[in-house]
């Protein structure tokens, strides 16, 4: 059944920080007018966000923490008829997201420059975040993944598209293809065609009951930095604003998550705008496809 509310989860940490590096990046977007932008296309929004984890141990701990906390608060907005936009530091907030909306052949659309495909054997940058997927499939943390809310590992072999995909080394890159994982690649050598392209991915085979996620470092290291980790060949502002209208015309989203967004990194309120205006976008197609409809 169309719903005319989302409701708007608010994750602002990082590795279980509040508030710190791409923990701002939520508030940060919250406070430029999100709220008042999906108000303005007709919406009612509820918030919920995710309370202090501070008692729980260590880097680990906080994070699958905020898993579970996601899991359960998105699984609440789907039983209450809600969309879920899921405003988040860490990238792995996605597995979570997967988790709670509790859909057996879930699909992915994955806007990011980075596949968080890593485990740990492979990891080389030290980095907790680039693991989101590889612990979603079953591959990594496979013990506190199973505390994660309704948490099954996931296969990804012709239900995951990337776009903007670039930043890898040559065993993440053979990894994403191993997995059956397709991808709308960034490029340097020449301008990509990213709604084309993507439009193209998306007739070829279904991408139904998708989950959505945006990292804002998939736009091109022209515009700044996003967040530590910047790179060439990605999507300009308005490859992102198509591509977010594109992509409830041709899939079926059950929600969108927004994350990896430091808004100390560079020029925080000029990526947050453009945060603002791709989210609207995408909200505006689901108006149009009556996924939501206007109070």
């Amino acid at each position: 059944m169309p719903t005319n509310t989302i409701t708007l989860i608010i994750s602002p940490y990082h590795v279980g920080l509040r508030d710190h590096r791409v923990g701002n990046g939520p508030h940060r977007i919250q406070s430029l007018g999100l709220i008042p932008a999906l108000e303005e296309q007709g919406l009612q929004v509820r918030i919920h966000e995710i309370p202090s984890v501070d008692n729980f141990e260590g880097e680990i701990g906080r994070s699958f923490e905020i898993l579970r906390r996601t899991s359960a608060a998105v699984t609440q907005a789907v039983d209450s008829n809600t969309f879920p936009l899921v405003l988040a530091g860490n990238c792995m907030s996605s597995a979570a997201v997967a988790c709670g909306l509790k859909i057996q052949d879930l699909s992915f659309i994955y806007f990011d420059a980075h596949d968080d495909l890593d485990s740990p054997d492979v990891n080389e940058n030290g980095y907790f975040d680039a693991m989101g997927l590889s612990m979603l499939r079953g591959e990594s943390w496979k013990t506190l993944m199973g505390t994660v809310p309704n948490y099954k590992p996931f296969n990804y072999d012709g239900r995951f598209l990337y776009c903007g995909l670039r930043d890898q080394s040559e065993v993440q890159r053979q990894r994403v293809i191993d997995a059956g994982m397709k991808a709308v690649w960034g490029e340097t050598s020449r301008k990509v065609d990213f709604a084309g392209e993507l439009k193209t991915q998306l007739e070829e085979r279904s991408y139904g009951s998708a989950l959505v996620h945006l990292d804002l470092d998939v736009l091109d290291e022209s515009y700044g930095k996003v967040n530590d980790y910047p790179s060439p060949g990605g999507l300009t502002e308005e490859d992102l604003v198509t591509c977010m209208d594109l992509v409830p015309r041709l899939s079926e989203p059950r929600s969108l998550t927004v994350c990896s967004f430091d808004p100390d990194a560079g020029d925080g309120d000029k990526i947050a705008r453009i945060g603002i205006r791709a989210i609207r976008a995408f909200v505006g197609a689901l108006l149009e496809t009556r996924v939501l409809m206007r109070s």
